[in-house]
């Protein structure tokens, strides 16, 4: 009951259900994020992340970043990377074709503590080039214009143990597309939260397992995907 109130409300959030359809999906995500200090206020940001659909079965999306990070502030950072991802075709609304996207994003984040809280926020900027590929692309196929997309995440983090190596957290994250008019599926194009267990490694590595809800506003529906989380993350210096 708890779960279809939820679902209930996000749809409300995005735009109004009518006779549109909510077709469940579950997926695995793994992804793995460095976060490399080369100078005092400098960082060398990558991730990699694969995502399959289907209960793993098949491909849902690949993503790999590369980019700068700088210290604004004791609290406060800033990244610049450039995105190379591959889509596929999925799931019960599936894309006209695979796609590739060329993306640059611009983010800020900050941490504080909150008495024994972290809380941590990122605001994003997103510029997406997408081309569809594969057979079910169309002949001669070119790059479509760019895609203007706003992020905002929220994480909050609690230690379970005395020592703060095993922690939980959780992550809500919102979806805006902004421009073009026509690449719209909806203002709120996707909403999604998620329920974490980490643990620290050592000083400089943590992983992290848990549970993800993604809902996203199709044409003819919404997709709910129920995910598997598995997160490693790393600050170790390249030098």
């Amino acid at each position: 009951m708890k779960l279809r109130t939820a679902i209930t409300l996000l749809c409300l959030a995005t735009s109004p259900c009518g006779a549109q359809k909510i077709v469940n999906s579950p997926m695995i995500w793994a992804g793995v994020f460095g976060d490399h200090r080369f100078a005092a206020k400098s960082s060398l940001y990558w991730d990699l992340q694969l995502r399959r659909a289907d209960a793993g079965a098949v491909w849902q999306i690949i993503l790999s970043s590369l980019g700068y990070t700088r210290d604004l502030s004791p609290h406060w950072r800033a990244t610049a990377a450039a995105e190379f991802t591959h889509g596929y075709r999925y799931g019960g609304f599936p894309a006209r074709a695979n796609t590739v996207e060329l993306r640059t994003w611009m983010q800020v984040t900050g941490t504080r503590t909150v008495n024994k809280f972290t809380w941590s926020d990122r605001t994003k900027a997103e510029l997406r080039m997408l081309k569809p590929i594969g057979e079910f692309a169309p002949d001669g196929a070119d790059w479509q214009k760019t895609v203007v997309r706003l992020r905002r995440q929220d994480r909050v983090q609690h230690a379970l143990n005395a020592s703060g190596n095993w922690y939980g957290a959780g992550v809500t994250e919102f979806f805006f597309n902004v421009a073009p008019a026509r690449s719209r599926v909806a203002m709120l194009e996707q909403v999604r939260g998620q329920a974490l267990i980490g643990k620290q490694l050592t000083p400089r590595n943590r992983a992290e397992s848990g549970y993800g809800l993604q809902l996203i506003n199709r044409t003819g529906g919404y997709e709910l995907n129920h995910i598997l989380l598995l997160y490693f993350r790393t600050t170790v210096p390249l030098t």
